[in-house]
Parts: C-alpha cells; structure tokens; sequence
C-alpha cells in the first residue's frame, strides 16, 4: 500500500474530465494504429439494422473476445448482402473510439461474407425473400396460350438471342405478329432497361405473351436478370411471360418468377408456338376423327330410332288388340240390350204419330190417334178406337 500515492500527492497531477480522457485515448488509439484500413474476421451478433438513419450496428466476436462495429449508411449501401446474427464476415474498417460513451469500435467500410461471395449470398438472400411472398408459387403460374396470334419479345436487338428466336417463330409458323421491346441485357443499366420495355408490351392491346431473352454468358454477365425489381415487374406482368436465359445450366431469378422457363432463346420459340404443318395433321386427324365418331353416333341413334318405332308398332297394335276385344265385348252387351232382340222374341214397339215417340203408357193415346206399331218384321199403321188404362 506504501507505493499508492496518496489523495493529496493525486492532486499535484493532471486531473482529466471525462471528455478529455476519451479524447486522449482516441489520439493515442488513432496515433498507434494509423488512418490505415484494418481487416477484422470474426462472427456477427446483436445485430441491429432496422434504425431510420439505416445505419447498422453491431459486434464482431470470436471464441474469446469481441468490439463493437458500426457500418454507416453511406457505406453499407454498397455491401450486396445483409448482415445476420451468426454470420462469419471479414470486414475492412478503421478502429476508432465513439467518445460519447467512451468506447472503441470498427468503423467498417466494407464486408465480405467468409466462405463465400457477397454477391452469391446477396442472390439467396434475395430466392428466399422473394420465396416467402409467393413469387415462385406453382399456383401463380400461367399457361401459355394454345396458338398466340402476338408476341413480345424483350431483348438485345443485336444479339445472337433475337436472331435465333425469329428464325425458330419463322420456320414454325410464318406471319405471327412479333414486337420487339429492345434492351439492353448485360451491365448496371440493364435492369431499369428491360422494366421499361416490359411496360412498354404491357400497354400493347392484343397481346398474347413476352419472351425475356438474352444469350449465353458468365453468371456476372447474366446478374442483370437477378435484379428485385425486374422480378416484382414480371411478377406484374397481365400475360404470360416465358423467361430464356442463358443456356440450360444457368438459373436467375428472372426464370424463376415467369410463368415459363425455357433452356435457351430458341427453346423458348418453340415452346411458345407450335409447327404449322403438325398443327395442320392434327387438325386433319381430328377433322377425320370428328367425322368417324359423328358416324358412330349416327349410326347408334339410327339403331335406337328402329328399335323405338318397333317397339312403337308392337304396343300399338297390343293396345289395337285390346280395343278391338273390348269393342266387341262392348258391342255384345249393346246387341243384348238392343230393342230388336226384344222383337225377336214376338213383342213390338208402338210409336206415336207425328212425334214418332214411344208409346210406354196407354194414358199417352185417346181415341183418333194415329200410332206406328214395329214388329220384327214389318210395320203396321192404326188408328186408336178405345184405350184401357
């Protein structure tokens, strides 16, 4: 305890306010280290990037220790990915103290994820949001129409693509409506270049569907087609959008939000329309397969109208028969009751002349009138001299 100075012997010293000794250390942190930029590897936590300023705030940490980082907005907008808890980095910075509160931290001006490219981690970033809000669902995806009568295409119009898409849509079925939207397809314009010729299909009436093409190339060269927004305006797009990219190894974002993806520009115009020539057999097989089985049917109505109008003449003459019976039943019950059978058998029936009415009741006659009597066979015409009642 002898070697601690005491209270008093404190006081001939230098006393430092709080600032002062911030300041100092930052001079001497900045002193020994330099303005030079510093490369730091470590493992990102307490991530915090969601402030209004858009500033990120973080710390870098390994198996034993940690600092504090900041990455200000003017700096991170160039990082082509977003930083996450876990995350192995490799940032460049410059190490300086935040004299407010007293502390030293990394001041980073650039990031690169360890173990892999910005711009790849950048592009599954982007799958994955993109997946998450539906964009690549199955269900939003549309059929292309069965023989369309107008085409857009959007591309380079001196590149290899577009010479290859028309001699395909030529030789497989000349005459189609084509407009051509150009762009340019490779570079940091690119993008805003293709949305503003798809906007420009977009208002073209008829429409049937977009081809988005370009040739081959390296994945830097096909990075225009993995752009947000160019994936949200195929996404907006009122017709069916066939995206041809590159060659068949080569997958964008563009692919996986159109409707349709093609292996190549001329795999997309043959998938778009069909060969005249095998559409005019197949119309020709259907036309003759139409026929046959206008035929059958036909010929099968033909069978059940005969078999009706058999069946028809069987029942009427079943009904004929039964009329026929029952007519003569009825005919033999009128006979039985007919007044002749009465004559036969010696009576007779006397009419009242003028009226010709029968006489039932000797109170119908007097004496001078003139009656009709019928016998079976014969008539007989009297004159009443007397009646009994």
């Amino acid at each position: 305890m002898e070697d601690t100075p005491s209270f008093q012997e404190l006081f001939k010293s230098q006393i430092y306010t709080v600032s002062a000794l911030n300041t100092r250390i930052k001079e001497t942190i900045e002193e020994e280290l330099g303005f030079e930029h510093v490369w730091v590897a470590g493992e990102i936590s307490n991530f915090k990037g969601n402030y209004t300023s858009g500033h990120w705030y973080f710390s870098l940490k390994d198996a034993s220790s940690q600092i504090s980082a900041v990455c200000f907005k003017w700096a991170n907008q160039a990082i082509k990915f977003l930083p996450e808890n876990g995350m192995e980095v490799i940032c460049s910075g410059l190490v300086g103290v935040y004299e407010k509160q007293g502390v030293y931290q990394l001041n980073v001006r650039d990031m690169e994820p360890k173990g892999v490219g910005a711009q790849a981690l950048a592009l599954e970033q982007l799958k994955e949001k993109l997946l998450a809000e539906g964009l690549f669902d199955a269900e939003r995806k549309r059929p292309l129409p069965f023989l369309p009568r107008k085409i857009g295409i959007v591309t380079s119009p001196t590149g290899a693509a577009i010479k290859d898409i028309l001699k395909v849509l030529d030789s497989r079925f000349p005459n189609l409506e084509i407009t051509i939207s150009p762009a340019r397809v490779q570079g940091d314009e690119a993008p805003g270049d293709m949305i503003a010729s798809l906007k420009r299909l977009y208002r073209l009436p008829g429409l049937d569907l977009i081809i988005l093409a370009r040739g081959g190339g390296s994945k830097e060269d096909l990075s225009a087609f993995n752009d947000e927004a160019l994936a949200r305006e195929i996404a907006k797009s009122p017709v069916p959008v066939v995206s041809a990219v590159g060659h068949e190894i080569d997958i964008t974002i563009a692919d996986l939000v159109a409707d349709v993806r093609a292996a190549t520009p001329s795999n997309a115009a043959e998938i778009v329309v069909r060969e005249k020539a095998g559409l005019l057999q197949d119309l020709a097989e259907l036309k003759s397969k139409t026929a046959f089985a206008l035929l059958n049917r036909v010929e099968f109505h033909a069978r059940e109208i005969d078999q009706m109008q058999s069946d028809m003449v069987r029942l009427f003459q079943i009904k004929l028969d039964n009329a026929v019976s029952e007519t003569g039943a009825l005919a033999g019950k009128l006979d039985a009751l007919s007044p002749l059978k009465v004559l036969d058998r010696g009576y007779s029936i006397t009419y009242k002349l003028p009226s010709m009415k029968t006489v039932k009741d000797s109170k119908q006659l007097k004496r001078g009138d003139k009656v009709l009597i019928a016998f079976n066979s014969g008539k007989a015409r009297c004159s009443v001299t007397e009646t009994e009642d």
